[in-house]
């Protein structure tokens, strides 16, 4: 469980205003030679380890005329991205009774194809797919088993392979990038942070260990086991057959094609690591994108035994981009603490390189599913504001357009052909269930996918304002209980008044203070409309309208002036 109040007491410095290889290759063991003494040394040594090739380099297999530029995208904030656990993502339920049996169509790489026209259709330009790679079988959790305790991290699992056509497993992986790249949408892989206990008997040298010799196991996380990422702590010199592991893996990925990788808890691993890692990625592609999963500043790690969360730390080791604190939407107490959060992150890009940047995670696969807080009002919110907030990548999870629950109704059948050597199913009420074969994703309320649709239009017409613009923190008046949020984006010269209420169960009237705004003028809303009608009027420097539950409003307003008439301005370190 995350520390939001740690989040909502730390305040950063001041914020800075407005101012005028062949893919049948075997490895090649790297030989580490013995560091010089001094941690400088060993960091060094580190370094050098970059320009050790793990396997012969291939030409990447892409259609003629693609070229990644995920890096770029997600720098520039304009990646859309999906996210998609293969094995339920065109799974076929053929008897329509909700969960797919053992003799029904699983998810798989090539029948995920038929799925990416309606992919693009929605507005999405980047896949993040979840782990492709076969479960262990000692000691999982469900007829499944986790994607994230991997038998093989270099293996694809077999459940994702069509058995009848002729080509091997990468072939299939390459045809379905391939298919993606065409449409033009990127793919990002997820590289899973830990393994199974399978892979802890059989490659001991990649584990961690208790000091009793067992294998060690993040907290609450009964399935997975922890590598060992270092050689000599004391010293700062890292494991390199680890390190081997994941230079192989990245070359597998973009043999594969595949633009970038999902570091799933990137602070199982130091950033000495990463310091190495990723820069080996780019000197095969240097616009292979890196995505943390690292929330926030933590005093103590969500797993007692694990590292902790250091977002910065993963940004400066050369990760895009990270996880924004926007899953925990529902536990902001008021509307002004998430504007401090934003005005925060706005900050911390200045504390860095430029282009860094979030994804707009309002739900991830291990969070709640919105529809569970507030409905559909709820899902349409979360959508206006990842369209419209600065330094964001709208992030959505797969069922989300539909108004999925992900609460698998049956908690007591298991598939008949089970992948694991025990049936302990971990179901998480109403979360996303990653731990079986059986769950047939989808909900019934297509009205929000087509709100999402709308909503990923505005975003790319006003392409500049939102990607771009500054940020600017409107008054309000008379907001009493402090749930109307309330800003403004603004990029040469062009407007865009958000307004929302953060409340899910009770209308407001917000007043707003819209600066150089005229009573008479023309103010066109941008997003189409759900639910109740609001009442809107404009005065002069003066916007009045009424929001339902979860509602939310974006216009566009004629005051290129807005700028030089507010002392709340802010920008993002962009390129």
């Amino acid at each position: 469980m995350l520390n939001t109040t740690n989040l909502l007491s730390i305040k950063f410095n001041t914020i800075r205003p407005e101012t005028k290889p062949d893919k049948n290759a075997e490895a090649v063991q790297t030989q580490p030679s013995k560091p010089a003494s001094g941690l400088i040394s060993a960091y060094l040594e580190n370094l050098a380890r970059i320009n050790t090739p793990a396997v012969t380099q291939t030409e990447k297999s892409a259609p003629v005329n693609y070229h990644n530029d995920l890096r770029k995208m997600f720098n520039n904030n304009e990646a859309k991205i999906l996210a998609i656990i293969p094995r339920t993502f065109n799974a076929k339920d053929t008897n329509g009774n909700e969960y797919i049996d053992g003799n029904e169509k699983h998810g798989t790489l090539l029948n995920a194809i038929e799925r990416l026209d309606e992919v693009k259709a929605q507005g999405f330009n980047t896949l993040h797919v979840l782990p492709i790679h076969p479960p262990g079988k000692m000691k999982a959790m469900g007829t499944a088993g986790s994607i994230y305790a991997p038998l093989d991290m270099l293996k694809i699992d077999p459940t994702l392979i069509e058995e009848n056509d002729p080509r091997s497993p990468m072939e299939q992986l390459k045809a379905f990038v391939d298919a993606c790249h065409q449409r033009g949408i990127r793919v990002m892989l997820d590289m899973p942070s830990c393994a199974s206990y399978d892979m802890f008997i059989e490659r001991p040298e990649l584990m961690a260990k208790e000091r009793d010799g067992l294998a060690k196991t993040p907290q609450g996380w009964n399935d997975i086991r922890m590598f060992q990422p270092w050689e000599d702590e004391g010293k700062r010199t890292l494991n390199p057959k680890l390190l081997e592991l994941h230079k192989q893996y990245i070359d597998m990925c973009i043999d594969a094609g595949i633009d970038g990788i999902r570091a799933d808890v990137s602070r199982a691993k130091p950033v000495e690591f990463w310091d190495i890692i990723i820069p080996y990625s780019r000197m095969r592609d240097p616009q292979f994108g890196w995505l943390a999963e690292t929330y926030t500043y933590e005093d103590a790690s969500p797993q007692a035994n694990m590292p902790f969360d250091r977002p910065e730390d993963s940004l400066r080791a050369g990760f895009d981009l990270i996880y924004g604190q926007y899953h925990i939407f529902h536990e902001f107490p008021k509307a002004s603490n998430f504007i401090d959060y934003v005005k925060d992150n706005l900050d911390m890009s200045y504390r860095l390189e430029k282009g860094k940047s979030l994804i707009g995670s309002f739900a991830t696969h291990d969070d709640i599913s919105p529809m569970f807080h507030g409905g559909v009002d709820y899902c349409n919110l979360t959508t206006g504001l990842q369209i419209s907030l600065p330094m964001l990548n709208p992030y959505i999870v797969d069922g989300f357009q539909s108004g999925d629950y992900y609460d698998y109704p049956y908690r007591d059948k298991f598939n008949p052909v089970t992948m694991t050597d025990n049936h302990e199913m971990t179901v998480h009420y109403g979360k996303l269930d990653i731990f079986n074969l059986s769950r047939k994703p989808g909900g019934n309320h297509p009205e929000i996918g087509e709100f999402m649709t709308k909503a990923f239009e505005a975003r790319d017409k006003y392409k500049n304002v939102f990607t771009k613009g500054s940020f600017i923190e409107l008054e309000k008046l008379g907001d009493t209980n402090d749930q109307i949020i309330a800003f403004a984006r603004h990029y040469k010269g062009k407007t865009m008044i958000v307004v929302a209420n953060k409340n899910i169960d009770r209308e407001v009237a917000a007043v707003v203070k819209v600066p150089t705004l005229k009573a008479d003028q023309d103010i066109k809303n941008i997003l189409p409309s759900y639910g109740k009608e609001s009442i809107l009027q404009a005065a002069d420097g003066e916007l009045r309208v009424d929001l339902g539950p979860s509602r939310i409003h974006i216009f566009e307003v004629d005051t290129p002036q807005i700028e030089n008439y507010s002392n709340k301005v802010y920008k993002q370190n962009i390129f």
